[in-house]
């Protein structure tokens, strides 16, 4: 079942799982030489049809002594550490979730925290900032497909970083200063704007401010898969009303990872 060679990893998670945990993670790790610029590359299948983990692949960065990484509802400190998860949503397209100290509330249309401001949620909150480029197909099930993610972390002082993700060598997500076009509605950047009556024209993306000091680098990257009970019932139940037969086993096969400081490009059995 390997995509190359005779061994990979394997991630299963199961309904009789969940019902006894509401949280379970597979955190599988690798802490490296920390680096200002990152790239990393994994082929990955999902042999069954089940609900996609809550969140999945993450990298984080920081200095020497910070880990952090993967606390909700939190705003890194910029002098000490930030991340980002990769995800998967209900309809298998792919994200970004990032944490860092510049990040947007949800809590006002401007990504602010300002009680009274346009569109007040009533409360404040910092979850992870959504990019999600559209037009995407969903991935294919029960196929070894490729995945290949690349970060930059900023200048301090400057909005110079970036994110980007190929699939199957296939550039799909691009995130630096001036590109793409699009619209922040409270904590999501809506690529080429969005038709809520909240939105505001698409300006070019601003690029990401991740740290304040460039002792905070890119140090682990993890090849997790974190379940939550509620709302893995939610995706099931949704993919359920489309007509899906969905299988009670969360399974994941990793293969072929590799984490670099230049660009990698997918492995050819």
């Amino acid at each position: 079942a390997a995509h190359a060679g005779s061994r990979y990893l394997r991630s299963t998670v199961t309904r009789a799982h969940l019902d006894e945990d509401m949280y379970i993670s597979s955190s599988t790790r690798v802490t490296h030489e920390r680096v200002d610029a990152i790239w990393w590359r994994f082929h990955v299948r999902f042999p069954e049809l089940a609900p996609n983990p809550h969140h999945w692949v993450r990298m984080a960065a920081g200095t020497a002594s910070w880990d952090g990484s993967g606390r909700a509802n939190t705003v890194p400190p910029g002098d000490e550490g930030f991340w980002f998860d990769f995800d998967a949503d209900v309809d298998d397209n792919f994200n970004f979730y990032a944490y860092w100290y510049r990040m947007r509330s949800g809590r006002c249309n401007d990504g602010t925290a300002v009680p009274g401001c346009a569109g007040d949620q009533g409360s404040t909150y910092y979850y992870g900032n959504v990019f999600r480029p559209p037009g995407q197909p969903a991935f294919p099930r029960d196929r070894w497909f490729c995945v290949e993610v690349h970060a930059r972390a900023n200048t301090p002082g400057e909005s110079d970083g970036a994110l980007a993700f190929w699939i199957d060598d296939a550039l799909v997500g691009d995130y630096r200063p001036g590109h793409p076009d699009g619209t922040w509605l409270r904590a999501t950047f809506h690529t080429g704007g969005c038709e809520f009556s909240a939105c505001t024209p698409p300006a070019p993306f601003e690029g990401f401010d991740f740290r304040a000091d460039a002792d905070v680098r890119f140090k682990s990257f993890f090849l997790d898969a974190y379940y939550e009970r509620d709302s893995s019932a939610r995706r099931r139940a949704e993919m359920e009303a489309r007509g899906l037969t969905v299988s009670d086993a969360h399974t994941i096969l990793y293969d072929d990872v590799v984490v670099a400081t230049e660009r990698i490009g997918c492995r050819r059995p």
